[in-house]
């Protein structure tokens, strides 16, 4: 890993996320704006990003890779499950959106720019498993306890979202694309290519927004918030650290899964609380409190798993 290019990176990234922030406070974008975004960024964008990855020839190797992708991913969210149901039981106050902002990381808005940075295409490649999986905990686990928190009986498992999410069809497309080695036409491959390009900018303007909206001061006041943030970003990244270096998975996918999985609170906890009546404000307010912390965080973390992963 190449710690010089992930201060430039994130440096890069929190420039536009104070522009975004900027353009939230001089009413250049409201919070209708803001959705309007996350929606283009979740429907084409990601998906993009992820077929365009898997648009090469098709490798046994990196094939191998995904399947080791998946299984490490599966292995962290659980492994992040239980850590969270123990330092946040039920009948803790807000217990589950806690526990959501501590299992489920940005690894779409914040990850996939780093991974195109650290690892180019090959880091997409692996570190899209990790966004489809934590798409499924999410519409699964996610939703069963939102909804027994909240005491909503709407809360049965949407299959339609888990199987058909846009991360999901990005992936079914990308394998596809990548098992028969099939060439797209140029004319879709470069607008493909266009579309994965708008991730960076507009994630992070979409993220200054967020921010902008939510009330640091407040949030600095309330010592649950240090913990959660704590958990997210660096108790469960060493947990991927030492599975990384006990297990023999390869270097580099567990070099793409820890970049995934150090980055803050998932925006989506915050959505899926207000889907479901729990706490979404307070939801808000770690995502953005851990988010602001992560620059300072993440190149700790990644500089020393360079001891353990390489």
């Amino acid at each position: 890993m190449n710690i010089s290019a992930l201060y430039i990176q994130i440096v890069v990234m929190f420039l536009l996320i104070g522009v975004g922030a900027i353009c939230y406070k001089r009413k250049m974008v409201n919070d209708e704006g803001s959705k309007q975004m996350s929606s283009v960024l979740m429907t084409f964008v990601m998906p993009c990003i992820i077929i365009h990855s898997f648009c090469r020839e098709f490798d046994p190797a990196m094939m191998g890779k995904l399947a080791e992708a998946f299984l490490l991913s599966v292995l962290l969210l659980v492994a992040s499950l239980v850590l969270s149901a123990l330092v946040f039981p039920k009948g803790t106050p807000d217990y589950a959106d806690k526990r959501m902002c501590t299992i489920f990381s940005n690894n779409g808005f914040m990850a996939i720019p780093l991974l195109q940075a650290l690892y180019g295409e090959d880091g997409v490649f692996i570190g899209s498993i990790n966004i489809v999986v934590t798409n499924i905990f999410l519409w699964t686990v996610g939703v069963w306890m939102l909804s027994r928190a909240s005491g909503r009986s709407g809360g049965a498992m949407n299959w339609r979202k888990i199987v058909l999410n846009p991360g999901t069809i990005g992936l079914a497309i990308g394998l596809v694309i990548f098992l028969t080695s099939f060439q797209l036409p140029a004319v879709l491959d470069n607008t493909i290519s266009f579309l994965s390009d708008l991730n960076t900018p507009l994630a992070m303007i979409v993220l200054g927004v967020y921010l902008a909206q939510s009330n640091l001061l407040e949030a600095l006041k309330d010592r649950s918030i240090y913990v959660v943030s704590l958990c997210r970003l660096f108790v469960i990244p060493l947990i991927t650290i030492a599975a990384a270096a006990l297990l023999p998975f390869d270097t580099e996918v567990s070099q793409v899964l820890l970049v995934s999985i150090a980055t803050p609170c998932a925006v989506a906890s915050s959505m899926f609380a207000q889907m479901f009546g729990t706490n979404y404000r307070y939801s808000s307010q770690i995502i953005a409190f851990s988010t602001v912390i992560s620059a300072a965080a993440m190149p700790m973390v990644l500089g020393f798993s360079q001891l353990f992963i390489g």
